[in-house]
């Protein structure tokens, strides 16, 4: 690539800010697709109200684009994806305090996810998605419930970066998953201005490449004023099959595509 060609990261931060300002009025104005991809890229964000629990804004969307495309299968990749990432919050959310009004949901509602989420998987199934979607719909079919099958773990080439702090003998875990670099350097800006510079010490920054960790930066080195300064970060270019927006990664415990929290 011709080095005129190069853009900044603060101009492809700005390029996604914008994006997301276009989606937002053609979705806002019925159209499937934009409401789609506004939701794909909501998915690897949270908003301010993250103080009390993890909140999922790209889930308006994702419902928006599938009622008005029912067949549409990136759609149901996402939506089934996120359902699947809600029950296991929601279930570690009340492990840890088995109250529902303190965690503002209860069994019942959990299942009502797993119910819908396991009706859309098999409408998924249906529609006969291409191979390298299989081990990502193996992985969460087991998430789900409905298979005790062994997904390929090496499937896939993706970003990791993971944010943690400890407070007494509970940990909480920030983790956001992607397949393109400019959209995790993307999300791990919004991540840092959310959360005012990260837990602890700053967030780590981990490739894989088919299942295996090949790059790890440890960012609180590249911070300033509670900003990455990407231009002496190192992001390897991807390789590989990318994992599928909106699916879990094979045998890695629920890692899931996008923006996760949870308390351990």
């Amino acid at each position: 690539m011709d080095i005129s060609d190069k853009k900044t990261d603060e101009e492809l931060d700005g390029k996604l800010d914008q994006k997301i300002a276009r989606l937002k009025a053609r979705a806002a104005a019925d159209d499937a697709r934009a409401a789609r991809e506004l939701g794909r890229l909501l998915s690897l964000t949270a908003t301010d109200s993250l103080a009390e629990h993890q909140n999922w804004p790209e889930e308006r969307w994702l419902r928006a684009a599938l009622r008005m495309r029912p067949d549409d299968v990136e759609t149901l990749f996402l939506l089934t994806g996120r359902l699947a990432q809600q029950i296991a919050y929601w279930e570690n959310a009340l492990e840890l305090n088995p109250d529902p009004g303190e965690v503002c949901e209860d069994e019942r509602t959990v299942e009502r996810r797993r119910t819908e989420a396991q009706h859309l998987f098999a409408r998924i199934r249906a529609a006969g998605p291409g191979s390298d979607a299989e081990a990502g719909l193996d992985e969460l079919a087991i998430l789900l419930g409905v298979s005790a099958g062994s997904p390929a773990e090496d499937a896939y080439s993706f970003y990791v970066l993971e944010d943690e702090a400890a407070s007494g003998s509970i940990e909480h875990i920030t983790t956001i998953v992607a397949s393109d670099p400019g959209e995790i350097r993307w999300a791990c800006d919004e991540w840092l201005t959310l959360s005012e510079g990260a837990f602890g010490a700053g967030p780590a920054l981990t490739t894989y490449v088919d299942g295996a960790e090949v790059s790890s930066v440890d960012l609180s080195r590249h911070l300033t004023d509670l900003a990455v300064d990407w231009s002496t970060v190192a992001v390897p270019e991807p390789a590989g099959t990318p994992l599928p927006a909106g699916l879990p990664v094979p045998g890695r415990g629920g890692l899931y595509y996008g923006f996760s929290a949870r308390v351990e």
